[in-house]
């Protein structure tokens, strides 16, 4: 006996895979992998050529970035704990908290010393870009319930 390839039956019919129970875990996993993997590279280039200070404050940058942007991603797999209706709409209430709060800190609590502010600042907006381009990546990717059926009926219809 053969064991059946993933994904098919042992007749060789496809067979449609669940969504997982939450998505978000692996879009932080996403994320992070591009931004942090970046902001890694772009600083070990800086150190030798521009000193540590403009290193540091890219790293630093890339890594409020992170911190910031994984927060909402982790509320809402949080929120998705308690109820997956609750999911998004948290994810978009602390999408928008975070882009205000980040706006806050670098306006009106200041930065160190030691940051060199135009490095700190193309830090960033690299690191959003990519992290922006990592969950788009990774939303493509997911597999989202779009219709929220109990129970499947076994004629494939709506059962009506």
């Amino acid at each position: 006996m053969t064991k059946p390839v993933r994904g098919s039956k042992a007749s060789g019919a496809l067979v449609a895979s669940s969504a997982p129970r939450s998505p978000w875990m692996g879009i932080l996993k996403t994320c992070t992998a591009y931004t942090a993997g970046a902001g890694a590279i772009a600083s070990l280039v800086l150190w030798p050529f521009l000193g540590p200070h403009v290193a540091g404050s890219a790293a630093f940058a890339v890594g409020l970035v992170i911190l910031f942007f994984g927060v909402s991603l982790l509320i809402a797999e949080a929120a998705g704990r308690i109820n997956i209706n609750y999911a998004l709409p948290a994810f978009l209430f602390t999408y928008v908290f975070k882009i205000f709060g980040m706006g806050f800190l670098v306006f009106f609590s200041g930065l160190p010393d030691w940051v060199h502010r135009p490095t700190f600042m193309w830090g960033a907006i690299g690191a959003l870009v990519l992290w922006q381009i990592g969950e788009i990546r990774a939303f493509s990717r997911a597999r989202l319930p779009v219709f929220a059926d109990d129970e499947p009926s076994p004629s494939g219809g709506s059962g009506k």
